[in-house]
């Protein structure tokens, strides 16, 4: 085992560590990833074990592993991703409505994550994943993808209160506002270039950084 793979696994297990502390993983079912810089390949570890098991990224299948692959195949900027449920993203799951933009925050490190996809139709979800949404909804479970693993770890944290205040807004009947237009574009085009660079990043085999300000 090289060096650089050491430094990843510790990176994986301080990823898995924060995200649990924070309880955004540990329900059954949950996975997440982060990609090894300079291969083909990524680090999986799955809720319900203790192993992080090297997956490459030519894996097909219906298990966990090879859906964490494609979307490293769609996504050449993905560092990290996160694929699990939590409460608040399944309440807005099962209003099958599409999260609005409603914070800045949101609009700079999310994007758009268009309507949820139901389970079983992972196509469709990495069409959604591919148009540069960092999160979608998949049954009732969120994707959510970060150029590095501490970004996935702030984005799902950024989701969660989304998600919280959306389902308490849409169940009050108030009018709900998006940020204005102006926002989203300006913000739309920073997220693009972030996820340029961080490409351009893991071909030369390094992770990319100055991604982790809020």
């Amino acid at each position: 085992m090289t060096i650089v793979t050491e430094e990843i696994y510790e990176l994986l297990r301080n990823e898995v560590t924060r995200l649990r502390a924070k309880a955004l993983f540990g329900r059954p079912g949950d996975s997440v990833s982060i990609r090894i810089p300079g291969r083909e390949e990524l680090l999986i570890a799955a809720s319900d074990t203790e192993e992080l098991r090297p997956v490459r990224f030519d894996h097909e299948g219906d298990d966990p592993e090879g859906f964490h692959a494609a979307i490293y195949r769609t996504r050449k900027d993905a560092g990290a991703v996160l694929i699990g449920s939590t409460p608040w993203s399944a309440a807005l799951a099962s209003l099958e409505a599409a999260l609005p933009v409603l914070f800045d925050e949101q609009a700079r490190h999310i994007g758009k994550t268009g309507h949820p996809v139901p389970l079983g139709r992972r196509r469709l979800a990495l069409r959604t994943l591919r148009r540069g949404g960092n999160v979608t909804l998949y049954g009732d479970r969120r994707i959510c993808v970060g150029t590095t693993p501490n970004r996935v770890v702030l984005n799902a944290d950024l989701f969660e209160k989304c998600c919280k205040a959306f389902v308490i807004a849409y169940a009050s009947g108030d009018r709900i506002h998006e940020v204005p237009a102006l926002v989203r574009y300006i913000a739309r085009g920073r997220l693009e270039r972030d996820k340029q660079r961080a490409a351009t990043s893991y071909e030369q085999g390094r992770i990319p950084e100055g991604m982790d300000a809020y």
